[in-house]
């Protein structure tokens, strides 16, 4: 299957955090804080395809491929600035992903991509705050138990991708952390 959609949203008063730098008494203090702004628009293109290989032989025909991308282009009025993106919203996104779906066994390696963008507002483009592009390998396996029973186990960051964050330009780093790959598990009931 394969869809493709186009969207165009206009927002007014949307919420993004600002930071700033404020004095008290001699020191100064970095301040964030949640403000608003005065309108935005959001337009841009989605695609996606997803197929299971029921054609191949058995066992294979549980294989399968999913991907989707999205591309996104915005503009935000933000009091004292020219315009400038959406905060929180990258240009482009999307995911990827093979799976084995069979004998009610799932399997999925997925990559997911996310592109920089603003996390918060600096007084000035210097100081905005973006997190940088990132990309992540997921693995995700579940088996039916019965009708109402699955147990499933979830490994996130199966790479160590690092989170990495920085001020105005990408050569001027503020973060980057490594949080190892993590794992999640558990029964599922369906009632």
């Amino acid at each position: 299957m394969a869809s493709a959609g186009f969207f165009y949203k206009r927002l007014t008063d949307n919420i993004f955090l600002s930071r700033f730098e404020e004095d008290r008494n001699g020191d100064t203090f970095d301040v964030t804080q949640p403000i608003n702004g005065e309108r935005a628009t959001l337009w841009g293109m989605e695609l996606a395809f997803s197929n299971q290989f029921r054609f191949l032989p058995k066992p294979f025909d549980g294989l399968g491929i999913y991907t989707n991308y999205t591309f996104a282009e915005s503009e935000a009025r933000i009091p004292g600035r020219n315009d400038s993106p959406l905060p929180g919203q990258a240009k482009h996104s999307g995911n990827f992903a093979v799976f084995y779906e069979k004998f009610g066994f799932s399997g999925r390696v997925s990559l997911n991509y996310h592109g920089q963008y603003i996390e918060e507002v600096g007084e000035d483009i210097t100081r905005d705050l973006f997190f940088d592009k990132h990309a992540q390998w997921d693995l995700s396996l579940s088996q039916r138990i019965n009708r109402w029973l699955r147990v499933y186990v979830d490994v996130l960051n199966l790479t160590n991708e690092p989170l990495r964050r920085f001020e105005g330009f990408i050569n001027r780093p503020v973060q980057e952390e490594y949080y190892r790959w993590w794992l999640t598990g558990g029964i599922k009931i369906h009632f």
